[in-house]
């Protein structure tokens, strides 16, 4: 490839990676149960750290139940329960 089109390919890409990083997505994600709180949001993990979060469900939740997570839009204070895995590896 001649000097031009690589220096074309170069800004392109440039711009591509600005503008991804200002891209805002929902992440979802399954997760643990680690307990129910007082106020009836449950605690869960996520990399490593546990977070409260509410449950939109309707169901109540055990300790020890994967549940899948949202955080929509990448905003942390809007993460929430939206499913629960029943998934457990175990093949029948």
């Amino acid at each position: 490839m001649n000097e031009v089109g690589s220096a074309i390919l170069r800004s392109v890409g440039t711009l591509l990676n600005e503008r991804l990083k200002n891209l805002t997505y929902d992440r979802t994600f399954k997760s643990t149960v680690w307990e129910k709180n007082s106020d009836g949001t449950y605690k869960i993990s996520y990399m490593g750290q546990l977070y409260n979060v509410c449950n939109t469900l309707g169901t109540q939740l055990q300790p020890g139940q994967s549940v899948w997570v949202k955080i929509p839009g990448g905003i942390f204070r809007n993460m929430h329960i939206c499913g629960v895995n029943y998934k457990t590896g175990k093949k029948v």
